[in-house]
């Protein structure tokens, strides 16, 4: 993901921004994830690479301004990517491997990455728990579609209190569960899955790393 990034940025041409797309879609191929999902997941950004795009292309031309929404586009179909392939255990994991270089200088990295995880486990929790309130205020009454905006708004603020209130519930029985179970106790972090860098995972890093850097330097 880091090499995708950075070739992105540093291809040039719109014929390696294609190659770019079609190294995506071959791994969105091979890792079975429908092209589908990834054009109606990444739905949050097509405004912004709208504005981009308009704006690129009267200050600095059009293929100025379709190399620059290109990018962002291929950027944001990457990451969603990155997090079907992968579940939120595997990157915290990963993260922490990667960074784990700088613990030796004393930072606290399976702290950060650990609350990392809970911040992308807390994200659907959100979701659900906003769904169940609003659901809630909805049966008694409240207006979420009728009346005004600043009626809506109103609607809306009411939600907040219940929300954060269950959301805090939900992390203090975490940290309770967390302290439990002992976390920090070892100096040493653990494991579950035990997961090694193998032959075929070096494998397609420098195949992937290659494939990057040739649409990068495609004139």
């Amino acid at each position: 993901m880091l090499a995708y990034s950075a070739a992105l940025f540093c291809a040039e041409s719109l014929a390696g921004l294609g190659v770019a797309a079609a190294l995506l879609a071959m791994v969105a191929l091979f890792g079975r994830v429908p092209l589908v999902r990834l054009l109606r997941e990444g739905a949050f950004a097509y405004l912004i690479v709208g504005f981009l795009l308009v704006y690129n292309i009267v200050a600095s031309g059009w293929l100025a301004g379709v190399a620059v929404a290109a990018r962002l586009v291929l950027l944001v179909w990457a990451s969603l990517l990155l997090m079907a392939l992968s579940t939120p255990m595997e990157l915290s994991e990963a993260l922490r491997r990667l960074l784990s270089p700088l613990g030796r200088l004393g930072l606290p990295v399976r702290d950060f990455t650990t609350s990392l995880s809970i911040a992308l486990r807390f994200m659907p929790l959100f979701a659900e728990e906003l769904g169940a309130v609003r659901a809630a205020q909805a049966s008694r009454g409240a207006a979420f579609e009728d009346g005004g905006i600043a009626r809506r708004l109103r609607a809306y603020g009411g939600l907040m209190v219940p929300l954060f209130v269950g959301l805090f519930r939900r992390a203090d029985r975490l940290a309770s569960a967390m302290e439990a179970r002992c976390y920090g106790a070892s100096g040493e972090p653990t494991s579950l899955d035990g997961r090694r860098f193998s032959f075929g995972d070096g494998a397609a890093f420098l195949v992937g790393v290659v494939a990057c850097t040739a649409f990068a330097l495609i004139p």
